[in-house]
């Protein structure tokens, strides 16, 4: 169970279609949808009911939050210009691991006005999911973003615009309860201090996993809280400029080069202990924050199986031997 509680309604009391036809009314409707090639990818939602279950997205929430490639800033004729205020937009069927993901998201870029821009303009729905093997969720990690959530039972407001749309649907009394976290199939994450973590930089465990990497980097990209990027200006003939921010990887062998070519991170061991090391103790002001939500999305997608639970536990048996 949750820490906190938020103000909920019984599921009877809620005309779940009109909730609906109001958020569709005012944004964009975004919903996971399972393809044909049977990967569930967001997507733009046409006409139908709300789902009652959650789907984990192949690719998470983050895209449309941070997207793979946004323009920051133009200069174009003279004149300096600004992105575009993004559309409202209402993402539904968000596991609760998700919304845990989004808030850590809005810790990191609660300075970002391009960020904080998109984030202004989401509703996000939360619902129950059925674990996968793969997940490894923890209710007591980090607190929720997000604005509504729905079960088979009831439906809390998380935000005072939830609460808003729920009045505006006939909801009055609320009872002020926590939100039921789903069981994990496959139980909690390997517990890992930092000073066994940082007592390990030399076990042979980063040299074995290391030959396996690919340095593909599908583990971040498919990672709900994993946010480096890069920036990129072009600039044309005709003295425009854009700027763009694209999703950069901390696998990519460029990622901790600087000026002179020095590396900071050389081979991919080290880059595979500084994945680690920002998933499990966090980066910059969030440190000391595990930034693992446990969607098991890394161990779907890795073609060659690394599991961070695995080294954390191997690295707890070796003692950082």
């Amino acid at each position: 169970m949750l820490a906190s509680t938020f103000p909920s309604y019984p599921l009877e009391q809620v005309a779940l279609d009109e909730l609906l036809g109001v958020i569709r009314a005012e944004r964009a409707l975004w919903a996971p949808h399972t393809g044909a090639d049977g990967h569930c990818r967001l997507q733009p939602m046409g006409e139908g009911s709300l789902p009652r279950v959650a789907i984990t997205a192949f690719l998470p929430l983050k895209k449309l939050l941070l997207p793979p490639r946004e323009e920051i800033w133009s200069f174009r004729s003279g004149e300096y210009c600004t992105a575009q205020v993004p559309q409202a937009f209402a993402v539904v069927g968000v596991p609760l691991c998700d919304l845990q993901a989004v808030w850590y998201l809005d810790q990191a870029f609660a300075d970002d006005l391009p960020y904080q821009a998109r984030r202004a303009q989401a509703l996000l729905v939360g619902m129950a999911c059925v674990p996968g093997p793969e997940c490894r969720c923890d209710g007591l990690s980090m607190p929720l973003a997000g604005d509504l959530f729905v079960d088979q039972e009831r439906v809390w407001a998380l935000s005072p615009a939830g609460q808003a749309l729920l009045r505006a649907c006939g909801c009055q009394v609320s009872q002020e309860m926590p939100l039921s976290w789903p069981v994990a199939v496959t139980g909690k994450r390997h517990a890992l201090t930092q000073k066994q973590f940082f007592s390990t930089t030399e076990a042979a465990i980063w040299t074995d996993e290391a030959k396996r990497c690919l340095s593909c980097g599908a583990c971040s990209a498919v990672c709900p809280t994993c946010y480096c990027f890069d920036m990129l200006d072009a600039a044309a003939l005709d003295g425009s400029v854009t700027r763009h921010r694209i999703w950069d990887n901390c696998f990519f062998a460029e990622h901790g080069k600087v000026a002179g070519d020095y590396d900071f991170r050389p081979g991919r061991a080290n880059r595979l202990r500084f994945r680690m090391e920002h998933k499990r103790f966090g980066f910059g002001a969030l440190r000391g924050q595990n930034s693992c939500v446990g969607c098991g999305r890394c161990r779907k997608v890795c073609p060659v199986d690394i599991d961070l639970d695995q080294i954390a536990e191997r690295l707890d048996g070796e003692g950082g031997s």
